[in-house]
């Protein structure tokens, strides 16, 4: 074991130490505007990306600034960092490989950890989007996912499934942009307030190893209003179905305190209610045949999914309140910090109920858009589940999950990952596990 920490920890000096001083390679976007990637986001993973006020404006005016023709290029040619890009033109397609270097879990309540591993094609994604005509715009995301036939979950056995799918139609208006979106993403993504968020909301629930499920048509219609409010409102079928017999309302109102890349701040609340969704402590996972299968995470809960799939909601809240706050390039300095409340609620068809509420915060920084830190941490503040006249608590623990980024390139990122896991029971402590892994990230 020794040994092979030690052989872990070259492998890891070496990409630090050995990596290549140009990279041709950003996402497609970078090609069409002449923008580089750091205008609209801090970094593009580790574990998501984030997104300036640039990139957020950018994502509501439909993916969409002028054409450019010419090579992109950004940074001192030669140097070792996060500003340096240099890239040739290929439209409308980017690329993006992942690899692990290693990796290694503690299951909750496990006598040990299981063996260290590695995965040198851990994740294939295309992406494809930019304009499409004078008012429409279009972003996909198509991504390698393992079949379920290898119980290693092996992704060179795998099928491309749709992760993304967002169609827009915008107009501006001076300082406003109006627009139209049909996607299969969670609200708060619509607007570039996802997938980097404080944490714990569960507006948006479902998919596993980006893999949506459904591919549902949220249809909502948006207003920018003069780079300060954000109004956001509309109707999406199911979590796990794409019909419209039942249905589910969503919206968003955000204010921005400050609206400026130097300096942003955000007020921001999103709301999901209906009859069709998945119950709170539902899990789901595929199986070997293909299909998904529910399960629950939390012992003495049931999935409240029946044999056909079907949830058995009466109806659901769900509601977010954030407070944001960032800056980008303030001397070396780029920081993204935001908190979190959040209040779920499940009313079950047989009368049960199951009420979850927690709070979290979380904070990225990038010193000289090179090195980076992310932290992540939050609790479940209430957890119970009522049947009858009887309410049985949740107990849960403080959950955190952390990223410790290099990132030699804008397109190119090594990240240490640590991170803890719960299994949690009703009425029981809860037992903790947990997990780390050193991987390395690239776009082209």
């Amino acid at each position: 074991m020794r040994r092979l920490l030690i052989a872990f920890g070259i492998v890891a000096v070496g990409a630090v130490t050995l990596a290549p001083s140009k990279a041709n390679a950003v996402p497609s976007f970078t090609r069409q505007t002449g923008m580089t990637c750091a205008q609209c986001h801090v970094m593009f993973g580790a574990p998501v990306p984030d997104f300036t006020f640039t990139g957020k404006k950018f994502r509501m005016n439909g993916y969409r600034v002028p054409f450019v023709t010419e090579r992109i290029e950004a940074g001192r040619e030669g140097a070792l960092g996060g500003k340096r890009l240099n890239m040739s033109l290929f439209p409308y397609l980017s690329l993006r490989y992942q690899s692990v270097f290693a990796t290694q879990a503690k299951a909750p309540g496990a006598a040990s950890a299981q063996p260290i591993s590695s995965n040198p094609t851990s994740q294939l994604a295309l992406y494809t989007g930019g304009p499409v005509a004078d008012y429409f715009g279009l972003w996909t995301a198509m991504h390698l996912t393992p079949d379920g036939s290898a119980a290693n979950n092996e992704w060179s056995l795998g099928l491309f499934s749709f992760a993304e799918y967002d169609l827009r139609f915008t107009k501006v208006r001076k300082n406003n942009v109006f627009g139209l979106a049909f996607n299969n993403q969670g609200i708060g993504d619509v607007s570039g307030f996802g997938p980097w968020a404080p944490g714990g909301s569960q507006l948006n629930r479902g998919g596993l190893n980006d893999r949506s499920h459904p591919n549902r048509g949220n249809l909502l219609g948006y207003a920018w209003l003069n780079n300060r409010v954000l109004i956001t409102g509309g109707a999406s079928p199911g979590d796990n179905n794409l019909n419209w017999q039942r249905l589910n309302y969503l919206g968003q109102v955000a204010y921005a305190i400050f609206n400026t890349d130097a300096k942003e701040a955000w007020v921001n609340v999103m709301f999901k209610a209906g009859n069709d969704a998945l119950p709170l402590a539902t899990t789901t996972d595929v199986a070997a045949n293909r299909s998904w299968s529910y399960g629950s995470e939390v012992g003495g809960v049931p999935s409240y999914v029946n044999a056909a799939g079907a949830p058995q909601i009466a109806d659901f809240t769900r509601l977010t309140t954030e407070v944001r706050y960032g800056f980008i390039d303030r001397g070396p300095h780029s920081l993204e910090v935001g908190a979190s409340f959040n209040v779920n609620t499940d009313n079950y068809l047989n009368g049960n109920k199951l009420k979850q509420n927690s709070v979290f915060g979380r904070a990225r920084y990038v010193h000289n858009r090179t090195y980076g830190a992310d932290v992540m941490i939050g609790k479940n503040v209430t957890y119970e589940h009522t049947v009858g006249a009887t309410t049985t608590k949740i107990p849960n623990k403080v959950a955190y999950n952390t990223h410790w980024t290099f990132q030699p390139a804008m397109n190119m990122i090594i990240a240490l990952q640590y991170g803890n896991a719960q299994a949690l029971t009703a009425g029981a402590p809860a037992l903790t596990g947990w997990n780390w892994g050193l991987s390395v990230d690239f776009l082209f």
